[in-house]
């Protein structure tokens, strides 16, 4: 009968309690990123089947937040003429990125570590 009780009145509670988010735009929008290699001519029969990591990123306006580790992958923002218009080395232990406000409009977001180019559309 106490559980009944208390769980009754903790779900009351609940409605008390609103998250607070620390993003500007309420919940940063996950970036939905597809691999690719940058030298195909070094992989023979596609991809493989060894474990690649997809790096987990979210945006936030124009705050990039990394799930996983980027440490010392290239960052890229690429038009849609195929022209890099931001390149960028990530800083090991780097967690969030601030790309630049003067820069705005559909991107690809390009990750690049080693042979793997991860990819994926964003719009500033």
């Amino acid at each position: 009968m106490k559980k009944k009780i208390l769980t009754i009145v903790a779900i009351a509670c609940m409605a008390f309690f609103a998250p607070v988010s620390a993003f500007a735009d309420g919940e940063p929008e996950q970036v939905d990123l597809e691999v690719t290699i940058v030298d195909p001519s070094t992989q023979k029969g596609g991809i493989g089947r060894s474990p690649i990591q997809i790096p987990t990123v979210f945006l936030d306006g124009h705050t990039l937040y990394f799930d996983t580790p980027c440490d010392g992958c290239t960052l890229q923002l690429v038009d849609e003429f195929d022209s890099v218009v931001y390149s960028v080395t990530i800083p090991a232990g780097t967690t969030e990125w601030e790309l630049p406000e003067a820069v705005t409009g559909e991107f690809v977001l390009q990750i690049i570590r080693g042979r793997y180019c991860f990819w994926g559309w964003i719009e500033l």
